[in-house]
């Protein structure tokens, strides 16, 4: 392994900014370079990318997918990474974009330093930040494999076996508008958006479910009754049952908020992935676990409440498991990616890839 390789790779991946949903040419860089390392390529309708890698010193006929996604949240345009103390950071205007371009440099150096390898597709999918619409729209009839990693988590230690259904609704309230001075003339749409809100069992529901209101829009002056509000919610749970009856539940009471104040209400709930649960038996996990334990991690399984590509990967038939890519703070601007961490975990990609091999 080449840590300087590593290092410079990751500093050049961050320059090519890739801000949701706007990935297309930080894909199109990707693509090029992963030709030369000798990759067959094509991209799906989505503009997903599939890399297809021959077998290296090693028989194996099935391939075994590593998955990254190549968009980054905002503010990520003109990001300036700085290496210094065994950290990389940004400037401090931006965010790094270590999630998830960690990741993808980790996966590179692996792949370039390992002696013998299975076939291998090298996935890197658009808008993972936007509720995973890359792989969830994925054309999956491109990817053979049937096991896989994707390399998207903060810590080294991590490693995700499951994730939950996540429900979108998007609701809005219709009331009639009259001015402020003249109530009696108008509808408020804003005052059943309240209600229900208040009547919504938000934040932790159990271990495994949560709800959210994140969004809510409505009125233009302040000496007006509004009639239009917007708002946008979400509910997840582990246990795709549970998810389903809260945002039934959720819509009843946006509903029951409407009726209780004579304005209409149009809700539209959408899936936006589902839950997966693998085995920490299945040898996804234990090829995982063994290369992990090699390098000196003490492996951590999880089952978490975000979302993850690998929602989409296991509902499609590929037995996916999530690992970290070395990184901290993600999201922000305070956002770090530790060298150490990112060289034990492209130690432990190598040890996996050869293992499988």
């Amino acid at each position: 392994m080449n840590s300087q390789r590593l290092v410079d790779s990751f500093c050049e991946f961050v320059r090519i900014s890739s801000e949701t949903p706007n990935d297309k040419e930080f894909v199109s860089y990707m693509e090029k370079l992963l030709v030369k390392e000798g990759a067959k390529t094509v991209k799906d309708k989505f503009g997903n990318l599939i890399a297809k890698f021959p077998a290296l010193n090693s028989t194996k006929k099935g391939s075994i997918a590593f998955g990254c996604h190549a968009d980054t949240v905002k503010p990520g345009l003109g990001i300036e990474p700085v290496v210094k103390d065994g950290l990389i950071t940004s400037k401090g205007e931006t965010i790094l974009g270590a999630d998830d371009k960690a990741g993808i440099a980790e996966f590179l150096e692996a792949f370039r330093t390992a002696k013998k390898r299975p076939p291998i597709e090298f996935i890197l999918t658009r808008c993972e930040e936007m509720a995973t619409e890359g792989s969830f729209n994925m054309d999956y009839s491109l990817v053979d494999s049937k096991i896989g990693y994707i390399l998207d988590e903060e810590g080294i230690d991590i490693v995700v076996v499951g994730a939950p259904t996540k429900f979108a609704l998007y609701v809005e309230y219709s009331g009639v508008s009259a001015h402020a001075s003249e109530p009696e003339n108008g509808v408020s749409a804003i005052i059943p958006a309240a209600k229900a809100i208040t009547m919504l069992k938000l934040g932790r529901i159990d271990h495994e479910t949560t709800a959210n209101v994140g969004i809510i829009e409505g009125g233009q002056v302040v000496n007006g009754i509004p009639d239009k509000v917007k708002l946008v919610a979400e509910c997840r749970s582990c246990d795709h049952n549970k998810a389903v009856a809260l945002s039934k539940e959720m819509e009843r009471i946006f509903k029951l908020a409407a009726d209780e104040n004579n304005v209409k209400v149009d809700i539209k709930s959408e899936i936006k992935y589902y839950s997966f649960k693998i085995s920490e038996t299945h040898p996804v996990v234990k090829y995982a676990i063994d290369a992990m334990s090699k390098n000196g991690i003490k492996p951590i399984t999880e089952v978490i409440t975000g979302g993850l590509d690998a929602n989409n990967f296991n509902r499609n038939g590929i037995v996916t498991a999530t690992l970290g890519v070395g990184c901290r703070d993600i999201h922000t601007k305070e956002e770090t990616a530790v060298v150490k961490d990112m060289e034990t975990i492209t130690k432990s990609l190598i040890d996996l890839i050869e293992s499988l091999a």
